[in-house]
């Protein structure tokens, strides 16, 4: 008796597997289904009767495959384009107004993998909004084609096939056109327009902005180059009189693009001008022209792709003026050694250096002619122990010699090495006939020394 419940639990077990293997046997004697792609006459239409999903950056189409029943076991089927069957339809007047979507504005996946029990699935075609733009007012079309079946399954004649026809002006209006233009574009650009240009010793850059039209979406590029050609023809008419052509390269140079973060309706990049060119045309008006091309998304205005810029010479040069009909006095002097005296602190050498003995703070002070302005200038560590370096100081001016302003003030500053020159700039609008470098403290060690203190005069 105890054995018969385990010869049930046998004979029960041994039935379930015969009916799994039945059932195993079954779906593989299913016959082979007929592929095909769902469409009206062999067109999906966007808009239409087919949905689509719209961004900023694309729309997506859902591409149906339909089967002719349940697939009776997984293969795979490849996704491809034919080309040649827009351009004939364009080229027979079979598809008016239409051109063929470039290859480089969408997106579609090269093969589906069709499971076991299904009969219908969808694959994406994403269509970038730029090419939907560039052909604003026209139809794009693509073919899709389907192929290569596997498990011995077929194409549904002409239905393993579809054309997919875009109708641009239905998906977007002209307002939602993205276009991509110089900021200052259809007005000659002076500049600097503001107080935004950083000033250099060997080159200043000027920011140049760029727009977007529209909804900001995802990242992308437009490349810059020069246009000398818009700039010449401006200087020849006479529109800009006392004008001077600035040569790419050799007066100035441009970064290869300009890049627009995600989101963002606007973007600079740096215009850098050479002082040298700046400082031979001073008394000019120098005079370049940049065009955009090529964005990775979206279109260039074409209207508005090129700025005329106009450079003033006089609010981008900084002008040494340390050394300039000038004072000079210390708080402290080396007296024991004269080859690490006061003087070598402003004597445009970085190989000598300013020492002092017992340090706790100490005053340098220059006193012009004439009240200067300034709003920048540099420190240059000198060539022997990192713990002498200048850490804390102040920047004052004074019209008096006894009355003194704070101009900049900085703590905890460094020096990543020796012989490094640091600029450090700051507002100021008003002329001092006085100007004092006050260190307060060092980096610990009972020297101070510094190789280099220089002023710079800033527009």
């Amino acid at each position: 008796m105890g054995k018969k419940p385990g010869l049930l639990c046998l004979l029960l077990l041994s039935g379930i597997i015969a009916c799994n293997k039945n059932e195993r046997f079954t779906d593989e004697t299913l016959p082979p289904v007929k592929v095909a792609i769902s469409s009206v006459n062999g067109q999906i239409i966007i808009p239409g009767a087919a949905s689509y999903i719209k961004s900023n950056d694309k729309i997506t189409v859902p591409v149906k495959i339909a089967l002719s029943s349940s697939a009776p076991k997984i293969f795979t089927l490849s996704i491809g384009v034919n080309n040649d069957t827009i351009q004939q339809l364009i080229s027979t007047g079979k598809l008016p107004n239409t051109v063929l979507l470039e290859d480089n504005y969408y997106t579609i996946p090269r093969a589906a993998e069709i499971r076991f029990g299904v009969d219908t699935l969808s694959f994406n075609l994403d269509i970038a909004m730029q090419a939907i733009e560039k052909s604003y007012g026209k139809s794009l079309a693509l073919a899709i084609q389907l192929g290569n079946p596997g498990k011995n399954n077929t194409l549904d004649g002409a239905a393993g096939s579809a054309i997919v026809i875009v109708h641009t002006d239905k998906v977007i209006t002209p307002a939602e056109i993205h276009y991509v233009y110089f900021t200052d574009a259809g007005t000659i650009s002076h500049q600097p327009s503001g107080d935004n240009a950083i000033l250099g010793t060997t080159e200043v850059t000027v920011p140049i902005s760029v727009s977007l039209g529209g909804i900001a979406g995802n990242a992308f590029t437009a490349t810059v180059n020069a246009a000398p050609d818009t700039a010449q023809r401006l200087l020849d008419k006479g529109t800009i009189t006392d004008g001077v052509l600035l040569a790419k390269d050799n007066d100035y140079t441009l970064p290869p693009t300009v890049n627009f973060d995600a989101n963002k309706n606007t973007a600079t990049f740096g215009l850098k001008v050479k002082v040298a060119a700046l400082q031979q045309y001073a008394a000019q008006k120098p005079v370049l022209a940049l065009t955009l091309s090529d964005p990775s998304n979206h279109l260039v205005d074409s209207v508005k792709k090129t700025v005329v810029i106009v450079l003033d010479p006089s609010k981008l040069i900084e002008t040494d003026i340390t050394n300039t009909n000038i004072r000079y006095s210390v708080q402290f002097e080396n007296t024991s050694n004269g080859n690490e005296n006061s003087p070598k602190l402003i004597d445009n050498n970085i190989n000598t250096k300013f020492l002092l003995f017992n340090f706790t703070n100490a005053w340098m002070q220059l006193d012009f002619a004439m009240p200067q302005y300034t709003g920048a200038y540099t420190i240059t560590s000198a060539n022997d122990a990192p713990g002498r370096d200048p850490k804390n100081w102040e920047i004052q001016g004074s019209s008096d010699g006894q009355n003194w302003v704070v101009l900049d003030s900085r703590n905890n500053e460094s020096f990543g090495s020796r012989f490094l020159t640091r600029k450090f700039t700051f507002s100021n609008k008003v002329a001092f006939k006085y100007y004092r470098l006050n260190v307060t403290a060092n980096w610990g060690e009972g020297l101070f020394q510094c190789a280099e203190w220089r002023l710079l005069r800033r527009p």
